[in-house]
């Protein structure tokens, strides 16, 4: 299982939550301990040192001991209060010494040894004195200038204070050990959904991109990723199935192209014949590679557009856009006999975009038109602001679009009534490209035709 696996992470993010609540709890439960086992120690050990000073300051015989004042005084050893002192075999030792930390007097239980002492000991420590724990507890007499040491062996107290240390770190480990054991079950549990979308996604290819991933028993949190990810599939389905179209669609507008060439060809080539015959073929062939280029060349502007990086648009100048478009098909109009007019104000209108997309746009926008009029017809080209939007209108008096159609115009290699349409040079590209190049710039497009009433595209530029 790599590291990197959400089910890793998982598990060491719960053991290590769990590993910090139990050390914390160990940690004040071992402290706790501490206090409950050495606080009677401590009491008793204050009473003792306590005891002995009040012995200390009593009338009594046996030897002498002076204080940095010179002051003398008599310690009875055999008073009770001393008797815990006397074997070498006790747990219980004492002694006194000067604030200078000269040693003074020291119980027969400590033999040869003596207490530790430093300027910096605290009032109640832990000491270890040859291989033995011992409690002392540092008893300062400010009245004689003197330092009272008590000290008890802890031996027995200590190992259970050990022993409860490791029984706590071994439940400590026995648990975390669990928590593992359990995060990995809880997390295998928690990703079986995933895993189960994982087989059902490998089960998708392109043969059965309808095939969807099923929400039912998923938890809540995965639905809007799932439902996320099916979209992405009808997405992918739809471009699939528009990419197969798009290559059928071309392959069957190239075929006749491809017969009008084999079929001169043949034709030529079958017998011989005079130049005028074979002036005439080459010119038909020549008409159909001429066709063929215009159709590579707007199937290149289609690819073109899928790859266009939005974030290089600028600031165009919209009727620079519009009489560029105007001259390039000024005199196709007139061979046909159709009046173009452009119409517009003369104040610049700045949009945002790709100068050459947007004349290509236009330029197809207003062959159609042209090509679709009838003889004597007229074409307008119109720009207005409404608002904080412009629109640009492309009028013509052409055969028009029928109601049902109206949609079905920017499919690629779509053409209305082809019956109306069939004299007409075309492959249903224009239109799709000018679709595209409007979602690019975030044109909306209406249209407003019928049959035989002519047809007005309207271009909403939004700021």
């Amino acid at each position: 299982m790599s590291l990197n696996s959400i089910k890793a992470r998982i598990i060491v993010l719960y053991v290590s939550i769990m590993a910090v609540f139990l050390i914390g709890a160990s940690i004040f439960f071992i402290f706790y301990l501490k206090g409950v086992v050495l606080k009677p120690v401590d009491l008793s050990l204050l009473k003792k040192a306590e005891a002995l000073d009040k012995l200390i300051n009593s009338t009594t015989i046996k030897f002498e001991i002076f204080n940095v004042y010179g002051k003398k005084f008599e310690i009875d050893l055999s008073k009770a209060q001393l008797w815990i002192y006397s074997s070498v075999y006790s747990k219980y030792y004492f002694q006194l010494r000067t604030l200078s930390g000269k040693l003074i007097e020291k119980s027969k239980s400590l033999g040869k040894l003596s207490l530790p002492y430093s300027n910096r000991m605290k009032k109640f420590e832990t000491i270890k004195l040859s291989g033995k724990f011992l409690r002392l507890v540092n008893y300062v007499d400010k009245k004689n200038q003197l330092i009272i040491q008590v000290a008890y062996n802890v031996e027995n107290e200590i190992n259970i204070l050990e022993r409860f240390e490791l029984i706590i770190f071994s439940t400590l480990f026995f648990i975390l050990f669990i928590s593992a054991l359990a995060g990995f079950f809880v997390s295998k549990s928690a990703l079986e959904p995933i895993n189960k979308i994982k087989e059902q996604i490998k089960a998708i290819t392109e043969h059965n991109l309808n095939k969807r991933i099923d929400v039912g028993e998923v938890p809540d949190e995965l639905k809007d990723l799932i439902e996320s990810f099916n979209t992405l599939l009808e997405r992918l389905r739809k471009a699939f199935l528009r990419e197969k179209r798009f290559i059928s669609d071309v392959s069957h507008e190239l075929k006749t192209p491809i017969s009008v060439i084999q079929m001169q060809c043949e034709i030529a080539l079958r017998k011989e014949r005079d130049s005028k015959e074979y002036k005439k073929a080459l010119e038909t062939i020549e008409d159909t590679i001429s066709l063929m280029s215009s159709l590579v060349e707007k199937m290149l502007m289609v690819s073109r557009l899928e790859r266009v990086d939005k974030s290089v648009f600028s600031e165009v100048e919209l009727s620079s856009v519009l009489r560029s478009a105007y001259e390039l098909l000024k005199g196709r109009a007139d061979e046909c006999d159709i009046d173009l007019d452009l119409n517009i104000p003369n104040d610049p209108i700045f949009v945002k975009g790709d100068k050459t997309l947007l004349v290509e746009m236009f330029v197809n926008l207003i062959d159609n038109a042209i090509k679709y009029n009838n003889k004597g017809g007229c074409v307008l080209v119109e720009v207005e602001k409404l608002g904080s939007s412009v629109v640009v209108k492309i009028s013509d008096t052409g055969i028009g679009i029928s109601e049902d159609e109206v949609e079905k115009v920017f499919e690629e290699f779509y053409r209305a009534d082809k019956s109306r349409s069939k004299d007409k040079e075309g492959f249903g590209l224009g239109l799709s490209i000018v679709k595209k190049i409007a979602q690019l710039h975030g044109i909306e497009i209406k249209i407003n035709s019928s049959a035989n009433a002519g047809t007005t595209f309207y271009l909403v530029f939004k700021s």
